[in-house]
């Protein structure tokens, strides 16, 4: 027997001999098909998974869509889902999943599979029911119907409390019968009755709305500590009014809305996406008001300890009338900016910088760029004599030690900003001492570049090296390391 063998076999004994409340305690901690995997063991494993706590049908695991067949295939999985609960021993459950496209003609058997969850006291339920081919709430909204109805043992359960339901169709009025529901994620459905959700369910801390249409919310009020809007569909011109005095998460994700802000002041994390408004081009009437309105409603929001930014707000913030004098100093300590690197964000990134006293992290995550956007000028100034005039030690802020670059690859647009930041920051320049000390930049490569691109990422990271001084370049890239 090889020695790795031996000791395959000894881990293997040294587990049997542990009591069976145990071992389905580890097994639990498993992936679903990997807790399956355990019961061709020995015969003492055969039916221990029977009693897992974490149980997950996932369609995209069992059934090929590329087959011809495919309608008996999914007959067969859902068969296959009934009989094995019908065989399960155990007597609660931590988690059931169910991730099953368009199930159209399957209604009662996953309306079964719900109940027998519930039964069996579980407390973490996911129910997903959404079209593999769905990409934005258009291809839903067209062609959607609602199959699976939440049963109403669902809204009693007093063990619930994490619910996931994506193209199920519920009741948000019979959410007031749950004792322990803490977290609600809802998407993919046509969403009325969202404030009463809100009002009437008193345990609730987490709420989350994904691709949902026909959304019409006046006012989200609520003693929720992390709240989730992405990318769903608002009436035209409806105006949404924020009363959370407790939330701590707060992530938006979509179309610019008239905010307004009541009572929302400690913040942990913000995150604000708006690249649903599409590519921003020449300055206009509509993206002045857009402008205004997201620079009110980034100073609403002063508060937050990260703050993550889109390319989208990054260029509308400097369209207002006077943006300088709109922005107010926030707390912020780390700052995510989400950018194209493109000439029209500069002064936006300018602004956020000025406006962050205390800011300790700055983040670049980089996202697809255009070429052409380096070379252009901004208001006559080139990008590299930009960043030269306008981040200098007396105006980065004082407390900035470190900066993260994801997605680097060393062009002209990074490379600029890069080392006017470490010039500015480094110890050894003359009159430092009232000004930032940068401690470390960290460049992060991606690890689908082609090889080409790699090199060019490295060659840039040793360009910065040279000249970092006392500041130090670091540079994580996962392919290297692998071949290592």
């Amino acid at each position: 027997m090889t020695s790795k063998r031996m000791a395959s076999s000894i881990e293997l004994d040294a587990l049997s001999n542990l009591p069976d409340v145990l071992l389905i305690m580890i097994i639990s901690c498993l992936s679903f098909k990997e807790c399956l995997r355990t019961s061709l063991l020995s015969k003492r494993w055969r039916y221990l998974c029977r009693e897992t706590r974490n149980i997950s049908f996932e369609e995209s695991e069992y059934v090929d869509r590329s087959v011809s067949d495919k309608r008996s295939k999914r007959i067969s999985f859902v068969n296959y889902m009934c009989q094995w609960v019908s065989r399960y021993q155990g007597y609660c459950m931590e988690t059931f999943e169910i991730k099953f496209s368009v199930p159209w003609g399957f209604a009662a058997e996953m309306e079964s599979l719900i109940e027998f969850a519930v039964a069996r006291k579980v407390k973490n339920l996911v129910l997903d029911f959404t079209d593999f081919y769905w990409s934005v709430t258009t291809d839903a909204s067209r062609y959607y119907k609602v199959y699976v109805h939440l049963p109403a043992s669902v809204y009693n359960s007093r063990t619930l409390e994490s619910l996931k339901i994506y193209s199920c169709g519920f009741d948000p009025s019979k959410f007031t019968n749950s004792g322990s529901l803490r977290k609600l994620s809802i998407g993919w459905i046509e969403l009325t009755g969202a404030e009463s959700l809100i009002l009437t369910s008193p345990t609730l801390k987490s709420l989350s709305f994904s691709y949902c249409w026909g959304v019409v919310i006046n006012n989200i009020a609520g003693d929720i500590k992390e709240f989730v809007f992405e990318n769903c569909e608002f009436s035209l011109y409806m105006a949404c009014s924020f009363d959370l005095p407790n939330v701590e998460i707060f992530k938006y994700s979509g179309q610019v809305l008239a905010f307004d802000v009541k009572k929302m002041n400690k913040f942990k994390e913000v995150y604000l996406d708006f690249e649903a408004e599409g590519e921003y081009e020449e300055p206009n009437q509509r993206s002045k008001k857009e402008g205004t309105l997201l620079s009110g409603f980034l100073n609403s929001l002063r508060g937050a300890s990260t703050l993550s930014v889109c390319s989208f707000l990054l260029q509308a913030i400097q369209e207002c009338d006077d943006p300088s004098s709109l922005l107010r100093p926030m707390e912020t300590q780390h700052l995510v900016l989400r950018t194209r690197m493109h000439v029209m964000e500069f002064k936006g990134i300018r602004l956020l910088l000025d406006n962050c006293p205390n800011l300790e992290t700055l983040t670049f995550e980089c996202i697809r760029r255009s070429l052409f956007s380096y070379a252009k000028s901004y208001c006559g100034v080139g990008p590299r004599s930009y960043w030269k005039k306008n981040l200098t030690y007396q105006n980065l802020p004082k407390t900035l030690k470190v900066v993260v670059v994801k997605n680097f690859s060393g062009c002209f647009g990074e490379l600029n900003v890069l080392t006017v930041l470490i010039q500015s920051g480094r110890r050894r320049c003359p009159g430092r001492a009232h000004g930032p000390v940068l401690e470390r930049v960290e460049l992060y490569v991606s690890s689908d570049m082609a090889e080409c691109q790699r090199m060019e990422a490295h060659d840039g990271a040793k360009m910065l090296q040279s000249i970092s001084g006392d500041v130090q370049v670091l540079v994580h890239d996962p392919r290297r390391v692998a071949e290592l």
